[in-house]
């Protein structure tokens, strides 16, 4: 008897190689019946399709692509890495040659230092100068916002750039002042020639000749016998000023603050204070013009 659950009879029943006799036993035997179930149960489970050639062509294609990305990827670094390179060389030559060198002093505080050529510039105190130290030999400019006194090497053009007008000069010793409302421009040696943004005509001046023009007073240039500017010798000097800047050059010389309501600060003044010693100077100045004040720390309010 041929046994039914031998791999070799089902085999052969499912390629159909059973004899006719032992296909009548096999299908009258118990068996029959749940091995149908199984084939039948089989034939319901389909495995998916797979096309080999658009496998391929699919992987192929993914392939290529990534090949794109990475060569995309490495052109996209060096295009990076070089316009990070141009970038910093971009930011080196404007730091370098384009940027300005600023030098500023303090309340109180004389500052000296020298320009690219070698021309030597001081400071009065609160004062700035900005310039910049690119191509200086053929563009000596300089702005100045407040006092500076000039020591200037002989060479190109050398121009002060001011709030109030500008300053040039070919090489000379010379001092300017530019404050608002007010221009004060000295020479002590050289030639100078003074641009007044309010007044249409050009001065020059020589040795020993001062320039003034506020808000409240005509253009004037007077005589005097001064070599050098006086505030470098510790004093300050002013010759027919309106106060108001004489209080500015108390302020800035001592850490100040006037304050006032009636007072008429256009009163011209003429005279001088110590930049050594506050006490001093504020009684030079005030009891000059026979006002009385009180000092409350740094502030100095007028009785008017």
């Amino acid at each position: 008897m041929t046994d039914f659950k031998d791999d070799i009879f089902l085999s052969r029943w499912l390629n159909d190689e059973l004899t006719a006799e032992e296909l009548k036993r096999f299908e009258a035997s118990e068996d029959y019946t749940l091995y149908c179930k199984i084939i039948e149960g089989t034939e319901k489970l389909q495995a998916p399709t797979y096309n080999l050639e658009n496998a391929f062509a699919s992987l192929k294609k993914a392939r290529e692509a990534s090949k794109t990305r990475e060569i995309r990827l490495k052109k996209w670094t060096r295009v990076s890495v070089a316009a990070s390179v141009i970038l910093f060389l971009g930011f080196f030559a404007y730091f370098n040659l384009f940027s300005t060198t600023t030098y500023s002093s303090n309340y109180g505080e004389q500052l000296a230092f020298h320009l690219p050529d070698g021309s030597k510039v001081i400071l009065n105190s609160k004062s700035t100068a900005t310039f910049s130290k690119y191509n200086w030999e053929n563009d000596r400019n300089i702005t100045l916002n407040g006092e500076a006194f000039f020591d200037v090497e002989k060479g190109n053009t050398f121009t002060v750039n001011t709030s109030q007008g500008n300053v040039t000069v070919l090489g000379t010793e010379f001092n300017v002042n530019a404050l608002d409302g007010f221009f004060n421009v000295t020479c002590y040696e050289g030639k100078v020639k003074v641009d007044d943004f309010k007044n249409t005509k050009t001065t020059y001046l020589t040795p020993s000749l001062n320039y003034t023009n506020t808000q409240t007073t005509k253009p004037k240039v007077i005589n005097i016998n001064n070599s050098v500017p006086e505030w470098l010798e510790k004093r300050s000097v002013f010759r027919s000023i309106p106060i108001k800047y004489v209080f500015d050059a108390l302020e800035k010389q001592y850490q100040l603050h006037f304050e006032y309501k009636f007072f008429n600060d256009t009163v011209l003044f003429t005279g001088s204070f110590p930049n050594n010693n506050k006490h001093i100077a504020l009684e030079t100045v005030l009891k000059s013009v026979n006002l009385k004040y009180t000092i409350q720390g740094n502030r100095i309010i007028l009785e008017d």
